[in-house]
Formats: C-alpha cells, structure tokens, sequence
C-alpha cells in the first residue's frame, strides 16, 4: 500500500485508494500508517498500544506524504505519541494520538465471571466483493472479507492480503488498525441510494494485543436527525474479544459513493 521513500516519508499507491474520491484513500489504510509509525518509536521498557485515536481531518491523497511521529510523554508506566501525515506540499492531513501502556504480570482472570463473555462473529463463507467502478475503491484489490452469520449486515471478517508498507509483514494490530475503520459502514442501515455516511475519526481501544491476519466486526451505528452519526463496534480476532472502536460520522443527503445510483449520477451529464 505504501512504499517507502527516504526517512520519512512513503509514496501510496493505488492499493490506499477509497470510493469517495478517485484520488483519496480510504480511512483505514492511513490509520494503519499512523499505527505503523507509532511502533516504531522505541519504548523505555516493553509497551503496546492501549488506545489509538486518529483524526482524518483532510482527505488523503494517494502519492508522496510526509510521516513524522513525536513522543510528548515518556516514561516506564506510560508513552504518548503523536504521529502526522501530510501531503506533498506540508499541509497535515491526518494525525494519531496513541496511548502505549507498559506490559507485565496481569489477573487470570480475562471476563468478568458474572457476565457472559462477549461472543465473536461466526467465521462463514468468502464475500465476494464488487468490481471496482471507474478508477475508484483500489483497496479492495487488498480486501479479504467473509461473511458473519448468514443474513447478519453489521458483522464481518477481514483481513488484508498485501503488505501496508512495501517488503514488511504487518503487525497484527497494523492489520486491525486498516480493518476497523470499515465498521463505520458495515453498520450501515441508511438507504444507500439516498444517504452517505462518512467518518473522520476512529478511537481504538485494545484490551488485549491482537494475534493473527483476520479482524472480526461486529457492529452498530446511530443516525441523529441533525446530519451527525456514531458507530460503535466490538473487535476480534481468531481467538475471540480483542477491544472496541469507535467512529464520529457526517451523514448527507446524497447516494453513497459504492451504489449503483451514485454511479449513474457520476455518468450522467449535468443539464445545460
């Protein structure tokens, strides 16, 4: 998705492209950049990440960007580091703000004995995806999805099938950092052909790290009359409950960009 060009900065290629603009990419492959560079900031003792926020309060281009991270508290109990894209020309485009926790001896016990423990998707069938449109929804060409329980809309498995940064193995939670945005859309309720929601954040929240390439979706979202909606969501892997995300989402009256309406008004010329 992303290739590396010099110290900091990496060239995004198509794989990074999303379906709202032709030269814009979809949320997740620069939260998995962001995340990427947060783990590549040395820690004083053995850490990981607790929580992630990133705010994608521009579009973001494909091409060449800047990559630059900053750790604004150190310490042997905690870190925070704040890492930036920005575009050709400097302009900051997207920013994350990660809260690593050091690690150690932890409880036996992982669920509250008095709750039942929260219940993964069902691993089911491929999900075939649809063909791209135009020159748009490249990161598709990346996307493994399947489906949950037969009939479910806000539940998927996903992972993705090529490197984030050219010629290295992506971290389990770089991978769930790419898929996660997705859950503010699986739960997408909306009539498509009238309504589009689109995020500009996503808060992660790991409780424990993640293992292995698919991250498991179940999600929910919520539509408030005055244009501004939420999606929340619950995070897996294969072996069961990782954390949550969350998303801020802006909902228009227009065709989502992924349906065949919003195609045929891209196709039709305006009046005279």
């Amino acid at each position: 998705m992303f290739i590396p060009d010099g110290d900091d900065a990496v060239v995004a290629t198509v794989l990074t492209q999303g379906p709202w603009r032709g030269d814009a990419q979809y949320g997740g492959t620069p939260a998995a950049l962001l995340t990427w560079a947060v783990e590549r900031v040395p820690t004083l003792v053995p850490m990981r990440i607790a929580r992630l926020t990133v705010d994608l309060h521009r579009r973001v281009p494909l091409g060449r960007l800047g990559v630059t991270t900053e750790v604004v508290r150190d310490g042997k109990r905690l870190q925070i580091v704040v890492a930036t894209i920005t575009d050709d020309g400097g302009t900051e485009v997207a920013r994350a703000t990660a809260l690593r926790l050091r690690t150690g001896v932890g409880p036996d016990d992982w669920n509250d004995p008095d709750l039942e423990p929260v219940a993964a998707p069902i691993f089911g069938d491929v999900r075939h995806q649809r063909e791209r449109t135009g020159e748009r929804n490249g990161f598709t060409a990346a996307l493994d999805m399947r489906e949950a329980e037969k009939g479910s809309r806000r539940a998927r498995w996903c992972r993705t099938t090529h490197p984030v940064i050219a010629g290295e193995e992506p971290s389990p939670t770089v991978r769930l950092a790419w898929a996660s945005d997705l859950a503010a859309n699986i739960g997408n309720f909306l009539d498509h052909g009238r309504w589009s929601a689109i995020n500009s954040d996503l808060t992660i929240g790991l409780a424990r790290a993640p293992r292995g390439e698919w991250t498991g979706i179940d999600t929910r979202s919520w539509y408030a009359d005055d244009g501004i909606g939420h999606s929340r969501a619950d995070l897996f892997d294969r072996d069961g409950f990782v954390g949550t995300c969350t998303a801020s989402l802006i909902v228009d009256e227009v065709a989502a960009p992924f349906t065949r309406r919003a195609d045929q008004l891209r196709r039709t010329p305006p009046p005279s």
